[in-house]
This record gives C-alpha cells, structure tokens and sequence, in this order.
C-alpha cells in the first residue's frame, strides 16, 4: 500500500475519480436548458447540446446524441480511454522500475487523446468565427 502515497498515483486515483464522477452526473442528469453562452452572445457555439448529448450517450442514446452535438461520441470516448488510461499506467507504474518512461508515454498518449477528441469541435469554432 506504500505505492498509494506516490504523487503519480494520488494523482490519476484524483483524476480517475473525477472521471467516474462525471459519468455518474451524465448517467444522472440530463439539462433541457438552453446553452447560456448562445443565449447570451447570439452566436453560433459547437458545445451547443453537449452536455445533454453525453448524457444521452451514457444511456446508449446514439442517433440523440449526434442530433444534439455532432463531436459528442469523441468526447465521450475520450473520457472513456482517459478513465482507463488512468487505470492502466497506475497498475503499470506501480509494476515497473521505469518510472519516468511510463509517465512520459502517459502524458503523450493522453495529450493524442485530447486533441483528436476536441480539435475538430475546436477548428469548426474557429471558423465560425472568421
């Protein structure tokens, strides 16, 4: 239990469990609210119905969920894998004497996962705005 008190660990059980929080609030919760940064800019956002399409996606709503925001199930996914990257590099940090090398590859893997999740939500709004 020593390899609890290694900052690494702290840090992704931390991050492991603020991912299991969300997919509970998603699994739970569900806003029928309008997007309050469209309502109050006027403008066109790609998060719009984000929210309510993870939700939908934790319920196995696929065809909703894309009706509601087009980038949700790569969002999704990238929760999912970041979830289980947390998981997997803790088991094999705690396994392995190759410290700096499994914290480097998971600070690589998890920047890939970021970007190819976000980046085209993040494009598409930039060229809205041009």
């Amino acid at each position: 239990m020593q390899y609890l008190r290694e900052p690494y660990i702290i840090i992704n059980l931390t991050f492991a469990s603020l991912l299991a929080a969300i997919f509970c609030y998603f699994g739970i919760f569900s806003s029928a609210d309008a997007y309050p940064i469209s309502a109050i800019t006027h403008q066109t956002v790609t998060s719009t119905g984000l929210q309510r399409a993870l939700s939908e996606l934790m319920r196995g709503n696929l065809n909703t969920a894309l009706q509601l925001n087009i980038y949700s199930p790569g969002i999704f996914m990238f929760f999912i894998a970041e979830l289980l990257t947390r998981l997997i590099f803790s088991i094999i940090y705690i396994k392995t004497d190759k410290k700096k090398k499994i914290i480097t590859a998971d600070a690589i893997i998890s920047i890939m996962l970021f970007l190819s999740a976000f980046m085209p939500m993040a494009i598409k709004q930039i060229m809205l705005n041009i």
